[in-house]
């Protein structure tokens, strides 16, 4: 269990010294929120809005929607993959837990940047209380649900490992 926590707790600390880098500070998050937005404004389009996405907002007649940090799912993804790191099992299965939670949670992600876009619209007085105490809760929740039955598959194929072999 200490090794779990220490391992977690130092690969948390590698994500956030990255993420608080100059060059993530001025690219890279510029880049990956660009990207959110614009898959957040085809599904709208798709869906029937009549959405333009210029950087990072989202436009429509019926209002508009600003893609920030914090609206990204890469917190709840470090959570998770740190997690699926720091258990003690085989590399093996270790990355397919790593690929798909990723991809879940991105798409997730996508699913909340479409809501709160709906819920802007149709309860504005309600879009704070969705976008930080609903939403965040849900996707730590998710992330934490996602990781335990992840586990819970990589144990089911063998012992989890006393060593830190791998």
């Amino acid at each position: 269990m200490l090794r779990f926590v220490v391992i977690f707790g130092v690969l948390m600390g590698l994500f956030y010294a990255v993420t608080m880098t100059s060059y993530m500070e001025e690219k890279g998050w510029t880049a990956y929120l660009d990207f959110n937005a614009k898959v957040s404004g085809a599904i709208l389009g798709f869906l029937g809005e009549n959405v333009t996405v210029s950087g990072q907002l989202i436009t429509s007649p019926r209002g508009s929607l600003l893609i920030q940090r914090g609206c990204d799912a890469i917190h709840p993804s470090a959570l998770f993959i740190s997690a699926v790191l720091a258990l003690p099992v085989s590399v093996w299965r270790k990355l397919p837990g790593m690929a798909v939670g990723t991809v879940v949670l991105m798409i997730t992600n996508l699913a909340r940047i479409i809501s709160l876009f709906y819920v802007q619209i149709h309860f504005p007085r309600a879009f704070e209380i969705m976008h930080i105490e609903v939403w965040q809760t849900l996707f730590i929740f998710f992330a934490v649900l996602l990781w335990a039955i992840w586990a819970w598959w990589a144990v089911s194929g063998g012992m989890v490992r006393a060593n830190a072999s791998s």
